[in-house]
């Protein structure tokens, strides 16, 4: 997949070409826009090394990322990464699972089964059901008991 590159020439110069790696170093002309020239080109996700040509003269642009080739000249680069597209995830609703009630998981219970173990040592102090606070007692008659 390729991406479009924009390329910007901002200095002085009345011809202005663009040549590097994209075009085989074979100098391609740039467009005037405004006070700036441009060059437009589609690339491939990769590392490119290019020179501006200014009325002749092979030049990097000092403002613009540069680099140093094997051969020591001093070029601009640009570097067109990978677009990765997000697929969204689709979320399944999930409804809650409402248990009903069964043979197997019924359970009969007897007086004897609802008796109480907890270890609390103030067990024996709420011993009866008189002595425990009612739903309408504070927090403080409660506290108050023990």
């Amino acid at each position: 997949m390729s991406t479009s590159i924009v390329l910007n020439w901002s200095g002085e110069g009345s011809d202005v070409k663009v040549a590097g790696e994209f075009t085989s170093w074979s100098p391609q002309d740039a467009i005037k826009t405004g006070d700036a020239w441009q060059f437009k080109i589609d690339l491939q996700p990769g590392r490119y090394q290019y020179k501006w040509v200014v009325d002749g003269n092979w030049l990097a642009d000092e403002s613009q990322p540069v680099d140093i080739d094997e051969s020591g000249n001093k070029n601009n680069v640009v570097s067109v990464e990978v677009e990765t597209e997000k697929i969204p995830e689709v979320q399944k609703e999930t409804e809650p699972i409402e248990e009903k009630p069964t043979e197997s998981n019924l359970v009969e219970s007897t007086e004897a089964d609802q008796t109480e173990v907890s270890g609390d040592r103030y067990e024996s102090q709420l011993s009866s059901a008189s002595d425990r606070p009612n739903k309408q007692s504070s927090i403080i008659d409660y506290c108050a008991i023990l």
